[in-house]
C-alpha cells in the first residue's frame, strides 16, 4: 500500500469517474488503473463497481468502508512527513522571550542566515516559564530567556546582564534628574522585565497601582510610546532602538533599577551544530553596545 496507490483511490472517489481523477493527478487512465489494481490485490477485494460503457464508477461495500481508512491512513503520512521535516539536521530551532526577538536578535538572524545558507531557520516567541518544556522536549534547541529555573536534562547558561534605564516622554517636561517618588503610575508603560525587577518596582511603587498601558507583547512597545506623554523602565538595548524614533529621552533617577540577566537554554545532549555559530555572533554584537555585559559561558544556574 502505497501513497500514490491511496491519493489515487481518493481521487477517484471524489471525482467519480476514472478520466476524471487521471486528469487531476496528471497521470494517464492506464497508469491509475494499475495502482487501483495494485491496491485492490493488496486489500483481496475490489474498490470500485466497473460497469462496461458507463463513464461513472460507483463505490463497492468494502469501497464505501475504505474511504475513512484511506483518509486516516493520508494523515498518518502526511504527519510522519512532517515528522521528518523536524528532525531535519539543517533546520534551528530557536526560541525567545519577545523583547530580544524585537529588538535585538533580528540582526543576530540576519548574520546567521547570510553564514549558514543551508540552514532553514525557525523562529517563535515564548515565555521563560515555557522554555524548559520546549527545548527539553526538542520543539526548540536553544532558547533566550529572563527568568531561569533548574533542570537536569536542560543546560542554562548566562549569555549578558544588561541595564534598565528611565525613558520619559518629552511631553512631560520632566528634568533630567528625577526622583522616583516624582513619577505619576499612571503614566507609566509597565513591562515585565524579570522577577528582580518586578520585586523592584513593587517595592518602590504600589503594586496596586494601575499604569497607562501594561504590555506583554513587545512588539507594540514603540505604538505606545509614540504619544510622548509616558514613562517606561526598558533595558539599554531597547531604550537606543527606541530613542531613534519615538519622542522621548532618557533620564537619571535617584534609584538605579536591577540589571536584567539573559540566559539561554540548551539540551545537555544532541546539541544543534548551529548553536555555536549563532552564539558566536550573539557575543560579538552585544560586545559593542555600552551598559551590556557579558558574561563567560561557564556559570551554570
Amino acid at each position: 500500500m502505497t501513497f500514490l496507490e491511496i491519493e489515487a483511490f481518493l481521487k477517484i472517489a471524489q471525482c467519480g469517474s476514472f478520466s476524471a481523477a487521471a486528469e487531476k493527478l496528471y497521470i494517464t487512465q492506464p497508469a491509475l488503473g494499475r495502482r487501483i489494481r495494485a491496491l485492490e490485490e493488496e486489500l483481496g477485494y475490489s474498490l470500485f463497481i466497473r460497469n462496461k460503457g458507463v463513464r461513472h464508477v460507483e463505490l463497492t461495500r468494502q469501497g464505501r468502508a475504505f474511504v475513512g481508512i484511506a483518509h486516516r491512513w493520508q494523515a498518518l503520512w502526511n504527519e510522519t512527513q512532517e515528522e521528518a521535516l523536524l528532525s531535519n539536521e539543517k533546520s534551528f530551532y530557536v526560541a525567545s522571550v519577545g523583547s530580544l526577538l524585537a529588538f535585538m536578535l533580528p540582526t543576530v538572524f540576519q548574520e546567521f542566515i547570510r553564514n549558514t545558507p543551508e540552514c532553514s531557520l525557525h523562529v517563535t516567541t515564548l515565555h521563560s516559564s515555557e522554555a524548559y518544556s520546549y527545548v527539553n522536549n526538542k520543539t526548540v534547541d536553544i532558547a533566550f530567556i529572563t527568568d531561569p529555573m533548574y533542570s537536569s536534562q536542560v543546560k542554562t547558561e548566562v549569555l549578558f546582564k544588561e541595564k534598565l534605564c528611565l525613558i520619559v516622554g518629552k511631553d512631560l517636561n520632566l528634568p533630567h534628574n528625577i526622583k522616583v517618588s516624582e513619577l505619576d503610575p499612571r503614566r507609566e508603560i509597565r513591562t515585565q522585565w524579570d522577577q528582580n525587577f518586578d520585586t523592584w518596582h513593587n517595592y518602590y511603587f504600589n503594586s496596586a497601582a494601575v499604569p497607562q498601558v501594561y504590555l506583554d507583547e513587545m512588539g507594540f512597545l514603540q505604538y505606545f510610546t509614540q504619544n510622548g506623554d509616558n514613562w517606561a523602565f526598558l533595558p539599554i538595548s531597547v531604550a537606543k532602538s527606541i530613542l531613534k524614533t519615538t519622542p522621548v529621552s532618557i533620564h537619571e533617577l535617584d534609584v538605579e533599577p536591577p540589571s536584567r540577566t539573559l540566559y539561554y537554554l540548551y539540551r545537555t545532549e544532541d546539541q544543534s551544530p548551529y548553536q555555536k555559530p549563532l552564539l558566536e555572533i550573539c557575543r560579538r554584537k552585544l560586545a559593542r553596545e555600552s551598559g551590556i555585559t557579558l558574561v563567560d559561558p561557564i556559570l551554570n544556574v
